[in-house]
């Protein structure tokens, strides 16, 4: 049995196996620690460029809801909370002028 094929295959087969639960965190450890390495390696070369073309335009182009980080990080929660407590506020994140408006 060839790689290619178990790797196919493989969840099916424990499937029939009876297994209902499979750990992928193998997976995603080493999908971080190569998405990470990729990317400084490209920081370190073109800075704030390596950001916009290998992942925030991509994020765009493939419909990725994290693109819109502010919605994933509490951010309207928190001004929510430091409107509450000062409503002129200038440091809520949501505000016109933040990165948010380029959504």
């Amino acid at each position: 049995i060839n790689a290619e094929y178990m790797g196919r295959t493989f969840q099916v087969e424990i499937g029939r196996l009876g297994f209902v639960w499979q750990f992928i965190t193998l997976a995603g450890f080493h999908l971080d620690s190569l998405a990470v390495d990729r990317f400084a390696r490209d920081y370190q070369k073109r800075y704030m460029l390596a950001y916009v073309d290998g992942i925030q335009r991509p994020e765009r182009r493939e419909g990725v809801e994290t693109l819109t980080h502010q919605k994933w990080s509490g951010a309207n929660y928190m001004d929510d909370f430091v409107n509450l407590i000062n409503p002129m506020s200038s440091t809520r994140a949501q505000q016109g002028g933040t990165t948010e408006a380029q959504f």
